[in-house]
């Protein structure tokens, strides 16, 4: 196992520099607390705060880093502070960052990577979490400074880094969570809370953490401040396979359906085919589509603009009436692009149309519920009564390629009861069939496709559920292929 280090500094309050940063301080010390847990070395996990929060201070730790952690091969550092851009360079603000010199008194980002460079760990994730400070004669907060992010971490041979938000916005906090909602969610896959992007061995990467928060946030800013945006950054993408914590003996075996480590993705999808002559935009006049191009994708955008509305406008009341979301709730948007879409706090409905490819005078229209909050909402009343008769399959896709042919052979070599499977020649795609069950299931190295009768969501996810009693070994990642084969 890994020897896991952390840093972690709460710079809350300024002498004169700014407003305190609200929660920092209770919300790095609870994730101190949780990192033995998620596989960190107690004795290697640092948190710096209070009066320790001074430039002095902070560099007296970053010096001392290498002999705090020991050689250890993987490094957390978690910065929480404000934020801002001078010459285009990313400063963070000290406590004692005093407003006539900014640059002087505030810790450069540029030396900050520098030290945690000399700690010579294998594996460094660096999380920043910054709001913009206002620098005098500004009407507006600074921030980081986006382009030398991502110079200083493309640089980096071992660095990953997420910053909390896009340079330029604000990073929010939640009075009714008592968190800064980045480090909130932060907070819940360090405390085993979910389960989304965490592997089958429990391990966390970078990149997956990121994918959590850039689905949490935006979700729970919809609900505590309308109108405001705030999009997590991942920087050093080359990097960001590495683990960033164990949470195996936190979440031990199983977990929720709707949000299980080997899966990726989860939606609810029906296609229908209509008629190019039946959409509000045709007109007689208009000439059809010869062939399935950029012109033809155009052509039935134009047309489909008022139905795409329209579905819009009728999903939306029908949401609104059976879970009683308030308007701030809801983001709709009706793009001119042939697609539409509902964001709600527990889940996503995308429709969209474009041209049939194997009958031009056709489109296809493809309605699909993602970024579900769980099955028990799922099961719900009020989403039966919006999507029950709507959808006729459901596709959990993974987080990483499944080898298709040694599931078969699993399957062949110990058959379970009342199954049957067939596989295609290239071994790429295989098809399930479930005693008791008039659809089929399709198990591809993307995803698992489980495709009934239209008029049950929740008949699909029972059906799931019986899949996934049936086998294990999903998930696995394909092994690599030897070296110079």
């Amino acid at each position: 196992m890994a020897d896991r280090a952390a840093l972690i500094i709460a710079v809350e309050t300024f002498f004169e520099a700014g407003p305190p940063v609200p929660f920092a301080a209770g919300d790095c010390a609870e994730l101190h607390r949780a990192l033995p847990a998620a596989g960190y070395n107690p004795a290697k996990c640092v948190l710096v705060a209070g009066t320790r929060t001074t430039k002095a201070g902070i560099e007296s730790h970053l010096k001392r880093l290498p002999k705090l952690i020991d050689k250890a091969d993987a490094l957390l550092v978690l910065v929480v502070s404000r934020g801002f851009t001078h010459k285009g360079r990313g400063y963070l603000a000290c406590a004692d960052t005093i407003t006539p010199d900014l640059p002087e008194t505030s810790l450069a980002v540029a030396d900050l990577l520098a030290a945690l460079h000399k700690t010579k760990c294998k594996d460094i994730t660096v999380l920043l979490d910054a709001d913009g400070l206002t620098l005098p004669g500004a009407s507006e907060p600074s921030g980081l400074d986006g382009a030398e992010l991502t110079r200083l971490f493309e640089a980096s041979p071992n660095c990953t880094g997420l910053v909390s938000c896009e340079p330029g916005e604000r990073s929010f906090e939640s009075a009714a969570l008592k968190h800064g909602i980045w480090r909130h969610h932060l907070i819940e896959m360090f405390t085993g809370k979910s389960r989304a992007g965490v592997g089958k061995d429990g391990a966390l990467t970078a990149a997956a953490l990121h994918e959590f928060l850039a689905d949490a946030v935006p979700r729970t800013l919809r609900r505590t401040h309308d109108g405001e945006e705030q999009v997590p950054q991942l920087y050093g993408e080359a990097n960001a396979e590495a683990v960033v914590a164990d949470l195996g003996k936190l979440l031990g075996t199983g977990g929720e359906l709707l949000d299980p480590g080997r899966m990726k993705r989860v939606a609810f999808r029906s296609e229908q085919v209509g008629k190019i002559k039946d959409l509000t935009g045709y007109r007689k006049s208009s000439n059809m589509p010869d062939r399935a191009n950029e012109w033809a994708r155009k052509f039935v955008n134009r047309a489909a603009v008022a139905d795409v509305k329209a579905d819009l406008d009728n999903t939306f009341d029908m949401v609104r009436e059976q879970f009683g979301y308030k308007r701030k709730d809801l983001d709709v948007s009706a793009e001119r692009d042939g697609m539409g879409y509902i964001r709600t706090p527990d889940f996503e409905y995308t429709v969209t149309v474009t041209i049939n490819p194997d009958d031009l005078s056709e489109v296809v229209w493809q309605r699909e519920v993602a970024r579900l909050s769980g099955p028990d909402f799922v099961k719900s009343a009020g989403f039966q009564a919006v999507f029950g008769g709507v959808f006729d399959r459901l596709v959990f896709e993974f987080a990483r390629p499944v080898d298709v042919a040694e599931f078969v052979d699993q399957i062949e070599d110990s058959p379970p009861e009342g199954v049957k499977v067939g596989v295609a020649s290239d071994a790429n795609s295989a098809e399930v069939v479930l005693a008791g069950f008039a659809g089929k299931v399709t198990v591809t190295p993307e995803s698992v496709v489980i495709q009934g009768r239209r008029g049950s969501s929740t008949s699909l996810l029972d059906q799931f559920l019986a899949f996934l009693k049936k086998f294990t070994g999903l998930g696995e990642p394909r092994a690599l292929p030897p070296a110079g084969g």
